[in-house]
């Protein structure tokens, strides 16, 4: 399991996060059952967040979320504590570029969401979060931005986590593609 150092400046807390200007911070079963209607149809970035435990979460045995372009989105559990974030609260980030309607938080976030309850949607990114027990319980957070900025948000919350953490949020995958 990866051992990251957590002393350093960055995202330490929710606080953090509020400063730069995030805001939101509802369950996913919360946003299940609103249907997200929250989430603002807007360009900008957005943080799936683990409170209240530093502990190693449970893993499952398989994804709740659906296979997308034949792949399975499910890890080995020895995979997924590879790339766990010790005393991070922040697992994935992510970002909504506003070139169209798809590609605004409330839709991001909708069709992660549906991701993980195992429908077929054009969603990858974050996919190890849906390995998690307990996922109802998460929260997600946005910072509505401008088209142009919905990228820099994303990359200064990426950044300010490393800065912390000396890697990579849990579920962010720098080699994928966000559907």
């Amino acid at each position: 399991m990866n051992v990251p150092v957590s002393d350093g400046p960055g995202l330490a807390s929710v606080d953090d996060l509020r400063a730069l200007g995030y805001e939101g911070f509802l369950t996913v079963s919360q946003l299940r059952d609103e249907g997200a209607e929250s989430v603002p149809s807007e360009p900008g970035a957005w943080v799936v967040l683990r409170e209240g435990s530093s502990a190693v979460p449970r893993f499952l045995p398989r994804s709740t979320a659906a296979p997308w372009r034949g792949q399975d989105p499910s890890q080995t559990a020895d995979a997924l504590g590879a790339r766990w974030v010790a005393h991070a609260y922040i697992l994935y980030v992510g970002v909504a570029p506003g070139s169209g309607v798809r590609h605004l938080l409330q839709q991001r976030i909708k069709r992660f969401l549906r991701f993980g309850s195992g429908r077929n949607v054009a969603h990858w990114g974050g996919r190890f979060v849906w390995q998690l027990a307990g996922t109802a319980s998460l929260r997600i957070a946005w910072r509505v931005t401008a088209a142009e900025g919905a990228r820099q948000a994303a990359d200064e919350t990426l950044r300010a986590f490393a800065d912390r953490h000396r890697m990579q949020p849990f579920a962010n995958d720098t080699e994928e593609d966000e559907a």
